[in-house]
Order: C-alpha cells, then sequence, then structure tokens
C-alpha cells in the first residue's frame, strides 16, 4: 500500500511541475506560430510550428515589436547577423514568404499591414492588447 501511495504523491507532483511550468515562454499566436522567451537572455523569437530552428527563429533575429492576423505576423527584427539589415519584417501565413525589410512609407499604406496592430513582446507575454 505504502508503493501505490509513493507512486500517486510523485505522479501528483510531476503533474503540478509539468502543468505549471510548460510553456511559461511561449506564447501562441497565428497558424501554429509561436513567440518564445530565452530566459538566458531574455530576448524574444518568432518559432514556427512546421521545424525546428537555429539560432533566431523565422526571422532569424530577435523581436522587438509584433502584430499578427489571419494573413501574416509582422515583426520589428533585429537581425542576428550584423550584416543583415535591422527593420520591419512580414511572415505571409499562406506563402510562408517573409518580405522586409518593409519601408515606412509602405508600412503607412499597405492594407493589410494597416489593418495589424503590434506591439512589444512582453506586452503579449502579459496578455496586453
Amino acid at each position: 500500500m505504502n508503493g501505490m501511495k509513493y507512486l500517486t504523491t510523485t505522479v501528483l507532483i510531476l503533474s503540478c511541475i509539468f502543468l505549471s511550468g510548460c510553456n511559461q515562454s511561449k506564447r501562441k499566436l497565428v497558424d501554429g506560430y509561436v513567440l518564445e522567451r530565452f530566459d538566458e537572455n531574455g530576448e524574444y523569437y518568432l518559432e514556427s510550428p512546421e521545424f525546428e530552428l537555429s539560432g533566431g527563429g523565422v526571422f532569424d533575429g530577435t523581436i522587438k515589436e509584433i502584430g499578427w492576423n489571419q494573413d501574416c505576423i509582422l515583426a520589428y527584427v533585429t537581425r542576428l547577423y550584423h550584416g543583415d539589415t535591422n527593420g520591419w519584417y512580414a511572415l505571409n501565413l499562406k506563402t510562408k514568404q517573409i518580405i522586409g525589410p518593409i519601408q515606412d512609407s509602405e508600412l503607412k499604406t499597405n492594407s493589410t499591414f494597416l489593418k495589424i496592430e503590434y506591439r512589444s513582446p512582453a506586452d503579449v507575454f502579459a496578455g496586453k492588447n
């Protein structure tokens, strides 16, 4: 009987740890894409649902601002390779194609981008709209 009690207690403790600890560093966005926070450096990356990416995620960089709708994910990205251009990048969710850097003038005139409200990754994690 003590063995069963020990096993039950162990299962309950492990369940509590896994259920409360899982995905605290990830937030689901749209179409399976996930915003992930790395505790080691405090930076945020966009991760793909289809395959594991090394380094800087989908945009190959850290996310400073992000917004999304059913058509695309728009983010201000600081690229990991310093020879690449930092700026606004968009992931078309239908074609999986990334465009960018996007000029400010296009952000203000493109009807798709105008519909997207963007915010800091910290606000996404805090649940702020």
